[in-house]
């Protein structure tokens, strides 16, 4: 298969915004530096902002993973999120029905983790003497003093004395779809497209229809739960799969994700109490064999019994006497 200038951008799909800063947080290499770029790409979304900065990715897959979105394999992955969940820079947490693996990038911590590795960066740098600072090249190197002091905000090599987020964003690298693009545009752009990175032209929540691989949102599904008085964390497996055979076979129906979460919570709530109500009326009769009993019917009266009932005198003995024979009736 040949490959020409034209099918590149087709073939290479979107890039990944990766921040080299991240590699100068203690214990972080490369591939943590990239995982965390696209994790904190993915919390700014405005989707995930609905759920407070949480998302979830799986780790392989062709699309919509890990792996095909920073080509890192499932050891890679785990190995950087070790390195970033040590340093409290990224939360995970497994929930959801069936469970999935949730992520959010705490920038708070990020943040002073950042504040703290440039600081002692700054600290550590031995002073620049005079002589040095006098015969350094003329040429077109980034690293020469008059281009440093041409630039209205400085560089990594000439950081202006000002607050944390000036110093970050001289070193941020920026992005192979916007070269030159400061950090702040980065951010906005992410706040305009939806988890899939694709842009957010509706803001308004899109209805769809029901499908046997829907999934119930899980912050969604907790509230939901605890209003209708339902354990969140119960076993419903069969019970999803009830529900989406119900209403995809309905693809008339359209609801929001919500929408759809706050039915499947009424759906698990009308089953269990059928259920509760089905126990109740089998230990209010008794179980079947209590039923059984109370429906067998009585006895029939022999004739004997009839006749003696009536006559109020003991029955007859059964079988025939004659005088002078002895019995089971009479004893002689």
């Amino acid at each position: 298969m040949s490959i020409t200038a034209a099918m590149l951008p087709a073939l290479l799909g979107r890039p990944v915004a990766y921040q080299a800063v991240f590699t100068r947080l203690p214990g972080v290499t490369v591939q943590g530096a990239i995982f965390l770029s696209q994790a904190l790409f993915l919390t700014n979304t405005p989707t995930a902002s609905k759920r407070d900065g949480w998302f979830w990715k799986e780790q392989q897959g062709e699309h919509d993973s890990w792996e095909s979105e920073t080509g890192m394999s499932a050891k890679q992955q785990v190995t950087a999120r070790k390195q970033l969940t040590q340093i409290g820079v990224l939360e995970e947490v497994r929930k959801g029905v069936p469970a999935k693996t949730w992520y959010r990038v705490n920038s708070e911590a990020l943040a002073a983790q950042l504040a703290l590795a440039l600081s002692n960066e700054e600290t550590e740098k031995p002073p620049e003497s005079p002589a040095t600072a006098q015969n350094l090249p003329d040429g077109e190197s980034e690293n020469a003093q008059p281009e440093n002091q041409e630039s209205p905000e400085g560089s990594a090599q000439n950081r202006p004395n000002g607050v944390f987020l000036q110093r970050l964003q001289q070193r941020v690298t920026p992005s192979l779809s916007g070269a030159g693009e400061p950090q702040s545009t980065v951010f906005e752009r992410a706040a305009q497209q939806t988890d899939d990175g694709e842009p957010a032209t509706d803001a308004a929540p899109r209805k769809t229809a029901m499908h046997l691989g829907w999934e119930p949102e899980p912050e969604t599904y907790r509230v939901s739960c605890l209003q209708r008085g339902l354990s969140a964390d119960a076993n419903v497996h069969d019970a999803l799969i009830d529900f989406r055979e119900h209403f995809a076979a309905r693809p008339q129906q359209t609801l929001t994700h919500a929408d759809w979460t706050r039915r499947f919570a009424r759906w698990v709530s009308e089953n269990t109490k059928r259920q509760q109500a089905q126990q109740t009326n089998v230990a209010t009769s008794g179980g079947h064999h209590a039923s059984r009993r109370n429906s067998t019917p009585k006895r029939r009266l022999t004739a004997q019994e009839a006749r003696a009932a009536a006559g109020r005198r003991a029955p007859e003995p059964s079988g025939q006497t004659f005088d002078g024979e002895w019995s089971n009736a009479n004893g002689w």
